[in-house]
């Protein structure tokens, strides 16, 4: 059916054909966003768009009353917004691209298949169904197959079963491995049967794709953002009531020589004057160029932030939570027991003090430490 030999593989002849019609072994990830997708996701924001709002209704109405110079609080506005779009924007998209590097630089790995009875080191990516892969302890599966021979072969699950005991494997009990598997013992040869998107680890990769959620800090400004604009516009509302009402009702003195549309006109500028205030054009920057900083100071730490909402919610993590199968170190080494000039130290404690050897004997671990 795949056409392929447990000893001689495929025919190499057959590689490209079987790409197109089966697909390569990478796993599906959703496509980058340009810049320009990463601007206009930057105009979701509610407080950008009440701004947006104000800006529009005040260039209006500025023109109107004041031809000369009343544009330039509307025109202030939209260059606040535009400020706030083009940093979000820049630096989720360099942040991104730094993070498809990685990525990149994490698959680039090299597996041994055989093809045409030789055996060859090739991509991950580049697996093709009925592939004969070859794999050793402490390589990982890169596709899903039936095991054709193996030698002591066990196979690390954890990833898919959470469960931290090695399985044997063997061509009679188990002749199946998975990807996102590692191999802890052994040696085998298994036929690739499903890759990239169809392999396990890429139906998995796919079901656990879904959209991003907002941060609290996100929810926050949107809440406030909501209750500035209901304020406002009860504010608004409540002056224009107010200023018609005197002008049909109370009728002052001063009121007689103006007319019902050019009052219900300055009426309506005031309550948009309210509004516009009422709004902070300057928080959504205030607070786009704070995290854009934050990002660049977590990155110091080796702390890579690929959106920059989200780094408000890495910089509050303070404890990380892990399963029975997750392991979590501080990537350095620790001594913990061993045996100073004849002298053995099972605690952790007394590594800590100074042994107890003789000065010669010390004199000779320096001098061969410093050489």
């Amino acid at each position: 059916l795949l056409q392929t030999d447990s000893d001689n593989g495929i025919d190499p002849f057959t590689a490209a054909g079987r790409r197109e019609r089966y697909g390569c072994n990478s796993l599906p990830s959703a496509p980058p966003h340009s810049f320009w997708q990463f601007f206009m996701d930057a105009f979701d924001d509610e407080t950008v768009q009440i701004l947006i709002a104000a800006a529009i209704v005040s260039l209006a109405v500025g023109i109107y009353d004041d031809p000369a110079t009343g544009y330039v609080e509307g025109l202030a506005i939209l260059a606040a917004v535009l400020i706030v779009a083009v940093v979000t924007a820049g630096n989720d998209y360099e942040k991104q691209r730094q993070f498809l590097a990685l990525s990149e630089a994490n698959d680039d790995i090299d597996v041994v298949v055989i093809r045409g009875g030789k055996a060859k080191q090739i991509p991950v990516a580049d697996i093709v169904l009925g592939d004969i892969v070859c794999v050793e302890a402490g390589d990982q599966i890169p596709c899903d197959g039936v095991i054709v021979g193996c030698d002591g072969l066990e196979i690390d699950e954890s990833a898919l079963t959470g469960e931290p005991i090695d399985v044997d494997k063997d061509l009679e009990n188990d002749p199946f491995v998975l990807s996102g598997c590692t191999a802890t013992a052994g040696s085998g040869q298994f036929v690739a049967i499903a890759v990239g998107r169809h392999s396990q680890w890429g139906v998995i990769k796919r079901n656990l794709e879904k959209e991003q959620e907002q941060t609290p800090l996100q929810e926050k400004l949107d809440d406030m953002a909501a209750m500035i604009g209901y304020v406002g516009m009860a504010a608004a509302g409540a002056t224009f009531i107010a200023m018609m009402f005197i002008k049909l009702y109370v009728q002052p003195e001063y009121l007689a020589g103006v007319s019902v549309f050019s009052h219900a006109l300055d009426a309506f500028i005031i309550g948009v004057t309210i509004v516009v205030v009422a709004v902070p054009e300057g928080l959504p920057l205030a607070v786009t160029i704070s995290l854009a900083f934050s990002t660049k100071k977590m990155l110091a730490d080796q702390n890579l932030i690929r959106h920059l909402a989200a780094c408000e919610t890495m910089g509050n993590a303070t404890n990380i939570c892990s399963d029975k199968t997750g392991t979590l170190t501080e990537n350095r080494m620790t001594v913990v027991k061993g045996v100073f000039a004849d002298t053995p130290h099972n605690d952790a404690d007394d590594l800590n003090k100074l042994a107890n050897i003789s000065a010669k004997a010390l004199h000779t671990i320096l001098q061969g430490i410093s050489t």
